[in-house]
């Protein structure tokens, strides 16, 4: 099933171990910190950075400095996160923002990644090992591509019958936005890791040493020199098309909290 759309937090860890989530209040006193995941994904992803990001939101909104974002989302009872996507996956940024405020796209907008992930995996065994193993792929997915492999290369008697059928599962699979999601990324921090560069880990896989070095720093604050704040509108213009800063800055129609 597709499941609840506006079920995603955007959120920003400190280092003391406190966080913000991101939020808007409207004029007629509704307030929004859920979104779907499409949502958060295209406003991301108009960024190079989580650095960058995290300087356009702090020229609208305070509170954003010494500290990380991730994605919070609850399933099963359980508070799970994922990493931010940003202009560096230009496919996913392009399927959020062609569908905003859905979980499952069309067929056609993943035919073609769907055959190009199959003969990826086919010819580097190492890159489908490496989805599999971390936290890139569900349970579902998983059972649809293992299902789809077996009779894929299968004498089998029924094996041409079967095939039909587990690929039709298999595209039920890729069909859902964040399934090819976690593809995506997980192709993308694959190749990182080819080129021996640093791969964005789950803010719960942060070592105590890595903790206490950002609790060193947030102590022991480096002195910087003062720059000159540019306008919000120069910076923001054409920045943020799904959180309008005229909208939403908090001395005008809106705050975040």
């Amino acid at each position: 099933m597709a499941g609840q759309v506006n079920r995603y937090k955007l959120v920003y860890h400190y280092y003391n171990g406190n966080k913000k989530i991101f939020g808007l209040d409207f004029e007629d006193g509704t307030h929004r910190d859920k979104f779907a995941l499409t949502e958060i994904d295209a406003f991301t992803s108009n960024f190079s950075s989580e650095e960058e990001l995290t300087k356009a939101l702090s020229l609208v909104f305070s509170g954003y400095e010494k500290g990380y974002f991730t994605i919070e989302y609850n399933s099963g009872g359980h508070l799970n996160s994922l990493e931010l996507v940003f202009n560096d996956l230009p496919f996913i940024r392009k399927l959020a923002t062609e569908n905003l405020q859905k979980t499952v796209i069309p067929k056609s907008s993943i035919t073609s990644y769907m055959n190009k992930f199959l003969n990826k995996i086919e010819s580097d065994p190492e890159f489908l090992n490496f989805i599999l193993v971390h936290r890139y792929t569900n349970q579902y997915f998983r059972g649809a591509l293992s299902y789809y492999l077996r009779f894929k290369n299968s004498d089998e008697k029924e094996a041409g019958e079967e095939l039909w059928r587990a690929k039709v599962n298999l595209i039920k699979e890729f069909k859902r936005y964040k399934t090819v999601r976690g593809l995506e990324v997980g192709r993308h921090n694959y190749e990182l890791l080819k080129q021996n560069k640093e791969i964005a880990r789950n803010p719960s896989e942060i070592s105590e040493l890595e903790r206490a070095r950002m609790e060193y720093d947030l102590n022991h604050p480096k002195k910087v020199k003062k720059r000159t704040k540019l306008k919000k509108n120069e910076v923001m213009d054409g920045q943020l098309p799904l959180f309008d800063p005229d909208l939403y800055t908090e001395n005008k129609k809106g705050k975040t909290r």
